[in-house]
């Protein structure tokens, strides 16, 4: 998912740079060759993605943020289940995307719990959830959260995680100037060439 307001960062994070890339360049690379499917960039402004080659749609629901996001994903998918990315996850690694895909036992939702926190923008939603969101959408709650007492919802829990050898870094957002900071420091301490 890409477009959002960027307040934090003062600029689209999309097209902030990493190791010489921007953001968005890096997750679609990452991703593109995992699914049956070309990648969709949900995004309210579809000229500044046009190069990547990616589909793309817009908000059906205008101005929810990322619910808007998802819900607009999720009625334009053919397939029953999509996997969620914020293009400012540049640390995202094709083996646990595969073990979640994996793991995906017919629940709505199957979910990072990374420690105290989940991960919304790194799931996998079903068309089940469409019901809800749009009922929270409506009432004006945006947060990607506020839907989720409402369906069934699996978590990949920390303890997995850790088995799995995912790193501190992996769920990190560059939300900031702070956060590019400490991308930039991982990338020099990982060697992570961020290539797909």
């Amino acid at each position: 998912m890409s477009g959002g307001k960027s307040r934090r960062m003062g600029r689209n994070k999309s097209f902030v740079r990493l190791g010489g890339r921007p953001l968005i360049e890096i997750v679609v690379g990452k991703v593109a060759d995992i699914f049956q499917q070309k990648p969709v960039i949900i995004t309210n402004h579809p000229e500044e993605y046009s190069y990547l080659g990616c589909n793309m749609i817009g908000d059906i629901v205008k101005d929810k943020g990322p619910l808007g996001g998802i819900h607009a994903g999720l009625i334009s998918s053919p397939t029953p289940y999509i996997f969620v990315f914020a293009c400012d996850m540049p640390f995202i690694e094709k083996a646990f995307i595969h073990y979640m895909m994996n793991r995906l036992a017919g629940e709505d939702i199957l979910i990072p719990h990374n420690g105290e926190s989940v991960e919304p923008l790194h799931a996998i939603y079903s068309k089940q959830c469409i019901a809800a969101i749009e009922l929270h959408l409506h009432k004006d709650h945006c947060c990607v959260q506020s839907f989720f007492q409402d369906v069934n919802i699996a978590y990949v829990e920390q303890p997995e995680m850790t088995g799995l050898n995912i790193l501190d870094h992996y769920f990190l957002n560059v939300n900031t100037v702070e956060d590019l900071t400490a991308a930039e420091r991982y990338l020099v301490q990982s060697r992570d060439n961020l290539k797909s």
